[in-house]
């Protein structure tokens, strides 16, 4: 299980953290020993769900608003929205990609309360033998293995059903684009067809969605106007290229997808295969 958890951990102060953690099992000596580690672990989950959620992005979110009392201050709640849901709302994940974020939001604080059971100091849990501290060492290991599993898990599962829900948009605006690398090859080209066969989110924040669209493209090359054509003069062919391209969309309105500026990339080395400087 710490092999897990170092996985999810990033930069220095991260791992610095758990090691420290670690090391407080260490102080045999010590009766608030397994406090003393829960309490860091503990910190070290609040550290990474501040790097997943940070305070800027979330408050630029459309559904952000203030529960606390304090002025800007983010919730635990807040929080794990973020790291699963970026800034879209509740409404366009519940209605449209037909995912229970009352569900998802419960995994999450399940796994946090399994969290929080031996940081706070009771007499149940001061001053407890080795083998069940190491027990509760276990567990407390567990519940945030748990923690950072469920975020993967349901982010996952929203990622998903957003790339299906974007897919045809992804399509769409790949058809629309002028590919420059292709207008390399030939006097004219016409798109046929573009089969888009993987679409990527990469990121989910406060105002956009960015994802990677893969596929083929389907296109026609000709050399020469078509009056060189009609005399013989010309040439056309069919060709196929790989393609990616770089889209966002924002988050109150996915299925409006537009292409990064010269972010859409066709590969036509297999064109000048065998072909050298000469």
């Amino acid at each position: 299980m710490k092999e897990v958890i170092a996985e999810q951990l990033y930069g220095d102060f991260e791992k610095s953290l758990f090691a420290a953690a670690l090391g407080n099992l260490n102080d045999l000596e010590n009766p608030l020993r397994l406090n003393n580690f829960a309490y860091a672990m503990r910190e070290l989950v609040r550290h990474v769900m501040a790097r997943l959620a940070p305070d800027k992005e979330v408050h630029n979110c459309t559904w952000y608003e203030e529960k606390t009392g304090c002025h800007k201050r983010i919730s635990r709640r807040q929080r794990m929205y973020y790291a699963v849901q970026g800034g879209l709302s509740n409404e366009y994940v519940n209605e449209e990609l037909d995912l229970d974020i009352r569900d998802i939001h419960r995994q999450l604080r399940d796994a946090i309360d399994n969290l929080n059971k031996y940081t706070h100091i009771e007499e149940v849990t001061f001053n407890l033998g080795i083998g069940v501290v190491d027990q509760c060492v276990n567990q407390t290991l567990g519940a945030v293995v748990e923690f950072f599993q469920t975020i993967a898990d349901c982010r996952r599962a929203l990622v998903n059903a957003l790339a299906e829900h974007i897919d045809s948009s992804v399509v769409d605006e790949a058809l629309s684009e002028t590919i420059l690398s292709i207008d390399q090859l030939a006097t004219h080209h016409s798109v046929d067809s573009i089969y888009t066969e993987n679409v990527q989110i990469k990121q989910i924040d406060a105002h956009f969605i960015h994802f990677v669209a893969e596929g083929t493209i389907e296109c026609e090359l000709q050399w020469g106007s078509n009056s060189d054509l009609r005399r013989g003069d010309g040439a056309t062919l069919d060709q196929s290229f790989p393609f990616s391209c770089e889209l966002t969309s924002p988050v109150d309105e996915p299925s409006a997808v537009t292409v990064e500026d010269n972010a859409f990339a066709v590969d036509t080395s297999s064109w000048w295969e065998g072909y050298s400087d000469d």
